[in-house]
């Protein structure tokens, strides 16, 4: 049930040094790309791959049959992300864990700059998030929204947060987090990386050698649809926003503005660090504010709901 690529080298031993952990739930077609790519790992280690998949058609059944060295755990009916995760690390045998999403696509040498990151006397290590889909003007700015601060030419320091789609950690420190939370459909990413943080004490790195490239969502529908939960659960998420003797929140000029900072902040990130990638944010103008739009209004609407009681 566990991977042995050997393309360093020809490895006789079969300890596994590192457990995959994937949640899946979506396009059958992300998942087997991101299986492959971790088949093309050029790593001299061995390691395993666990998928966590629920409510999935009967295509899966077709992909366990052509991938017999993954480890599949599924479920009839949907779970969320933070939960899948968490079942995979009670499965895993190592204790040092990788976290990808099925819509994630390694490069050759993801795995082994994890595993060399973190088997000295780092607890943490992050790393970029590229476009799979650069000329896609729908995935290109999905990519852009979701992931501004892991731009290509990125600084390695001040860490402030991470998505759960590219990182390594090792499962002390994971338990110690407190895993992650398990009835958000989004956003279960940011209080864990927040806490993770906290306890890491400083054993974190950033390796910009540690790349995924994300597919994003290439349907105009889905698109809009996860943007509007994304800005619904970034202000559910952000309990220190509310405040009693803010009469101004219920507007929904208020939302427009925390929308407009976020265009800036993710205008001036893009020039700091990929200034070519800001000729995207020119061409795709009219995604990236339909986006944005989208995110406006799930961060009003949970205002409105939060004003209602």
């Amino acid at each position: 049930m566990n991977f042995y690529n050997n393309k360093k080298c020809n490895s006789e031993i079969h300890t596994i040094k590192i457990s995959v952990i994937i949640p899946f739930h979506g396009d059958i077609s992300d998942l087997s790309n991101c299986l492959k790519g971790l088949r093309n790992q050029n790593s001299c280690f061995s390691f395993e791959v666990i998928v966590v998949e629920s409510g999935n058609k009967s295509e899966i059944k077709k992909l366990i049959d052509l991938n017999p060295n993954v480890i599949f755990i599924s479920f009839d009916t949907k779970i969320f992300p933070g939960k899948a995760r968490n079942i995979g690390v009670t499965k895993a045998k190592s204790n040092l864990l990788a976290f990808i999403d099925a819509d994630c696509v390694p490069e050759s040498t993801w795995l082994s700059e994890i595993y060399s990151s973190l088997k000295n006397v780092n607890e943490l290590v992050v790393g970029p998030i590229y476009n799979l889909y650069p000329f896609h003007p729908i995935a290109s700015i999905d990519n852009l929204l979701l992931f501004p601060d892991f731009q290509k030419h990125r600084p390695i320091n001040n860490i402030r947060h991470f998505p759960a789609c590219n990182f390594g950690i090792t499962k002390a420190l994971f338990m110690k987090t407190g895993r992650f939370l398990e009835d958000l459909k989004i956003g279960e990413d940011t209080k864990f990386s927040k806490y993770a943080l906290r306890n890491c004490n400083n054993k974190i790195v950033y390796n910009n050698k540690m790349v995924v490239r994300h597919s994003g969502r290439k349907n105009f529908i889905q698109f809009m649809k996860h943007h509007e939960n994304f800005g619904y659960y970034r202000e559910y998420l952000s309990p220190e926003n509310y405040s009693a003797q803010n009469k101004y929140r219920g507007s929904f000029l208020y939302s427009t503005l925390f929308g407009v900072r976020r265009l800036l902040y993710i205008s001036i990130r893009t020039l700091q660090w990929n200034p070519i990638g800001f000729l995207r944010i020119i061409f795709y103008s009219p995604f990236l504010i339909l986006g944005l739009s989208a995110w406006v209004k799930g961060f009003w609407m949970r205002n409105q709901q939060y004003l209602k009681g």
